[in-house]
């Protein structure tokens, strides 16, 4: 618990190998990344793949389905119940999304004709939402938003309370490891006596982990994909909205510490923006020739990034 709110952070040994990764964008993206110095995270019912917001649910729905007969009659609605907070449904994650290569030709097609760019950045730098707002209670409140009490005056719910559950840089997995345990855990835990007291014992951290967003569909694979995944909350205090392909997009930003930009220092949240954790650049497939690099040199230079390594693609791909 921090001075206003609690964060999380998971770590795992899918986090824990990755150096470094590499950002795809074009070239407004790259200009909007140095001068800003901050990174968007896009909800991902928002993602280009219209599917992948169900893909891990619907691995969990079919384990579930399968193992359910299995669990002793008495269980089976208390093992229901489980399986429904497990599956996180109505949640509004957002996702950070690079490549574990830097040099990816099916990457470079999907920007068509534009020149893009791989940013690489330090994968074990922390990376954290900034605030939008400073305030500490909604500036603008909906209707119902108001603390809830239980009967002895003791706050149930506090719609301001700041939570941040974060998962650090993972490989996307293009498998389904891990999810037949995941309901054989749930199987095992409804069957433990239902009280309060053991209630409050549960892992429901464990049980709803928002990693089950690290899996996505083998046709996949070929991206080589990382991703930060991020809850936040309030909402309010952190999500921009902008408009993209598919409407109305929510996004946060982030960014990363510069000793200065954290108000309290266990607080995982910045105030502004810092410096980004840039080790290099490589510029897409362009029939350009070193006036690319020059040209991107300069700018990084200029914007406060000056011993940033820049190099071209070695790909012979035009569009």
């Amino acid at each position: 618990m921090t001075a206003y709110g609690q964060f999380s952070m998971a770590t795992d040994r899918y986090a824990m190998t990755l150096n470094s990764i590499w950002h795809y964008t074009d070239g407004r993206g790259l200009e909007g990344i140095v001068t800003h110095d901050k990174l968007r995270a896009t909800s991902f019912r928002h993602l280009n793949d219209s599917r992948e917001a169900d893909y891990a649910t619907g691995l969990l729905k079919a384990a579930a389905e399968k193992r359910r007969d299995s669990v002793p009659a008495p269980y089976q609605a208390r093992f229901d119940e489980l399986m429904e907070y497990a599956e996180r449904r109505g949640l509004d994650l957002f996702l950070l999304c690079a490549a574990r290569k830097p040099d990816l030709l099916t990457v470079w097609r999907g920007y068509g004709g534009r020149v893009s760019y791989a940013i690489e950045l330090d994968a074990t730098v922390d990376l954290l939402p900034v605030e939008r707002s400073k305030e500490k209670t909604h500036p603008h409140p909906p209707a119902g938003h108001e603390i809830e009490r239980d009967e002895d005056g003791y706050i149930v719910q506090d719609p301001d309370q700041l939570h941040i559950e974060a998962v650090p840089w993972r490989k996307v997995r293009y498998d389904t490891a891990g999810v037949d345990q995941r309901v054989d855990r749930i199987a095992k835990l409804a069957e433990k006596p239902k009280h309060a007291l053991t209630d409050m014992f549960l892992p429901w951290h464990e049980l709803a982990d928002i990693k089950m967003l690290e899996l996505k569909h083998p046709a996949f694979k070929d991206e080589r994909e990382a991703r930060m995944i991020l809850e936040v909350a309030p909402r309010w205090k952190f999500v921009y909205h902008y408009e993209g392909r598919f409407g109305v997009t929510p996004f946060i930003e982030l960014s990363a510490l510069n000793g200065e930009n954290q108000r309290y220092a266990n607080d995982r949240y910045l105030t502004k923006a810092g410096p980004l954790p840039i080790r290099s650049v490589t510029i897409g497939p362009t029939p350009l020739g070193d006036e690319v690099i020059d040209a991107t040199r300069e700018f990084l230079e200029v914007n406060g990034y000056p011993d940033v390594d820049v190099s071209r693609s070695t790909i012979p791909f035009r569009s």
